[in-house]
């Protein structure tokens, strides 16, 4: 698959999640494996070169790549299924992600974008902040420059249609910190990021890159703190 320019993700490439959610099965999937290289694999291809070549102008740092081996930013379809009671051995959706910094990419700053069957979004931030990595987020946010900063920087984005993503992931605020913190929310987070909902016509229209590269940029200011979290 060399370079090509980006079509847009064919109607075919929704209905191919569709029928795989209903027949998760080897047997469908090999009956219909020159169907997912031709109706995600390709355009995905093409997508990741497109956003790549695009964000790199604006975030030197950024790491991308088109294998398809799951080293690149094109997320294998094949599940691991070895410690999991969920035995379907593949993942009903496409997952491209663009990270900010060199390592894995699953523990950086990142930019994601999602296809389902039904729907789809692009999102940017650290899903899972890594545990070495959680700590100095808490403080960053108990901060009153820091963390009244991320609130600002947060309602902005709110305003301008990029909401956060995640819920928070405790019950309650972690030791250290006061119960009734004016952040306590955010503090019950090990994840933060912000996204925008894609809709059919944006995931088939060819400039879909360009509007993601867009919602990249006006994510900026959160990508921006999160990347101080390595320098604190």
């Amino acid at each position: 698959m060399g370079t090509t320019t980006f079509p847009g993700f064919g109607k075919d490439a929704r209905r191919f999640f569709a029928e795989l959610s209903g027949h998760n099965d080897r047997t469908w999937f090999r009956a219909n494996q020159d169907r997912y290289t031709r109706t995600v694999l390709e355009p995905a291809v093409a997508f990741v070169e497109a956003l790549g070549s695009r964000l790199a102008r604006s975030y030197p740092s950024l790491q991308w790549g088109t294998q398809l081996n799951g080293a690149g930013s094109i997320m294998r379809i094949h599940r691991d299924v070895r410690f999991s009671p969920d035995k379907r051995p593949y993942k009903e959706n496409l997952g491209i992600v663009l990270w900010l910094a060199p390592g894995a990419k699953m523990e950086r700053p990142a930019f994601y974008f999602d296809l389902e069957a039904g729907s789809s979004f692009f999102y940017a931030g650290l899903h899972r902040i890594p545990e070495p990595v959680l700590e100095r987020y808490r403080r960053a946010v108990d901060d009153e420059a820091t963390g009244a900063a991320l609130v600002r920087l947060l309602a902005r984005l709110a305003k301008g249609g990029l909401r956060v993503m995640e819920e928070p992931a405790y019950k309650r605020v972690p030791r250290g910190y006061a119960p009734d913190h004016p952040r306590s929310v955010l503090l019950r987070h090990n994840g933060l990021g912000v996204s925008a909902d894609l809709g059919a016509a944006e995931v088939l229209d060819p400039q879909l890159p360009a509007m993601c590269a867009g919602l990249a940029l006006r994510a900026r200011p959160l990508m921006e703190w999160l990347l101080a979290l390595d320098r604190s």
